[in-house]
C-alpha cells in the first residue's frame, strides 16, 4: 500500500487531500499538533518546532500543507514557516521520502508585497532545489467553506452594504477544493513528476466585487456593494492588528490581492477545475 504523510491535515486544505487520499487507498499519516484527534496514523508536528525522521518510517510521498498565520513579526512569520519548512524537508529527506508536494499559493511570485507570498516562494525555491514539486492553487472554495473565499462569503451574507477591495488588484481564479485534492492525488501516484511549480485553477477570472454579487445572489440576497481604496482597507486592518485585535481579514491578505507584478500566465492553468458555482454555498 503506497504511504503519504500530510501535514496540516487537521485543516481546510489538509484535510480534504487526506481524505481524498485514503478514499483512493492510500495510508495516510497525519501530521499535527494535536494527533490524539485524529482517525489515521499521526504524529505530533509544530511548524518551527524540529521535526523526527522517524515520523517518516515507510513513507513514500510528503503533502506540506500546514502553514503558521499567527506570528505578527515578519522575522518570527519567516522563522517559523520557511525555517520550519526547511527542518521538515532534511527530515524528510534524511528519513529517505521520494517524493514532495508542496502546497503555495498563486501570491508567491517575485514582485508580491504580502509576507505570505514571499514566504511561500522562499518555501517553493527549498522544495523544487531538492526535486519536489510545488502547487500554487487559486482562490480555493468548496467544501468547509474556511480559507479567503470563506471570509468573503461570510461577509457577503452577513453585510446589507458590502465593501469590496477597489484599486490595482489582480484577478481571482478559482480552485475548488476537490479538485485540486484530486490534481495532488494524481500528482502524488505519478512514478516520476517534474520538479516544477504547477498552478491549479480554473482559466476564468474573476473580480472580488464580481465574486462577491454572485455569492449574494445564490444566497438570494440583496446587496450593494462599496468600493474602498484597498490601501485605507489595509491601514484599517493593519492598526487593529497593531493594537493587538484579531480581525476576520488579515492587513496581509490585503496586500496578496495587489497586483505586484505579474502573475502566472493563465495558459498554464491546470485543466478539470470546475468553473466557480456559489449555488451550493449555504444560503445561511
Amino acid at each position: 500500500m503506497r504511504s503519504v504523510a500530510v501535514t496540516g491535515a487537521n485543516g481546510y486544505l489538509g484535510g480534504a487531500i487526506a481524505e481524498f487520499l485514503k478514499a483512493a487507498g492510500w495510508r495516510v499519516c497525519a501530521l499535527v499538533r494535536r494527533p490524539d484527534e485524529m482517525d489515521v496514523d499521526a504524529h505530533r508536528f509544530v511548524l518551527g518546532e524540529a521535526v523526527d525522521p522517524k515520523n517518516f518510517t515507510d513513507i513514500d510521498v510528503l503533502i506540506h500543507c500546514a502553514w503558521d498565520f499567527a506570528p505578527a513579526a515578519s522575522d518570527d512569520y519567516f522563522r517559523v514557516n520557511v525555517d520550519g519548512t526547511e527542518r521538515l524537508l532534511a527530515a524528510a529527506k534524511e528519513a529517505g521520502v521520494k517524493k514532495i508536494i508542496f502546497i503555495s499559493s498563486m501570491s508567491a511570485h517575485p514582485d508580491c508585497l504580502s509576507k505570505y507570498g514571499q514566504a511561500k516562494l522562499e518555501c517553493e525555491s527549498a522544495i523544487l532545489e531538492m526535486g519536489g514539486a510545488v502547487i500554487r492553487p487559486g482562490l480555493v472554495w468548496g467544501g468547509s467553506g474556511s480559507g479567503l473565499h470563506g471570509a468573503i462569503a461570510a461577509a457577503t451574507k452577513r453585510l446589507p452594504v458590502v465593501p469590496v477591495l477597489a484599486g490595482d488588484l489582480h484577478s481571482l481564479y478559482m480552485c475548488h477544493v476537490e479538485d485540486l485534492a484530486k490534481t495532488i492525488g494524481d500528482l502524488a501516484a505519478q512514478d516520476e513528476f517534474s520538479s516544477m511549480a504547477y498552478v491549479a485553477a480554473d482559466k476564468s477570472p474573476w473580480s472580488m466585487r464580481d465574486l462577491a454579487s454572485c455569492i449574494a445572489t445564490a444566497a438570494g440576497k440583496k446587496r450593494a456593494f462599496l468600493p474602498i481604496p484597498w490601501r485605507l482597507v489595509w491601514f484599517g486592518l493593519r492598526s487593529l492588528e497593531a493594537i493587538g485585535l484579531k480581525p476576520p481579514f488579515r492587513s496581509d491578505s490585503v496586500l496578496g490581492l495587489v497586483r505586484g507584478g505579474a502573475l502566472s500566465d493563465p495558459e498554464t492553468y491546470s485543466d478539470g477545475f470546475r468553473p466557480y458555482d456559489a449555488s451550493g454555498l449555504s444560503a445561511r
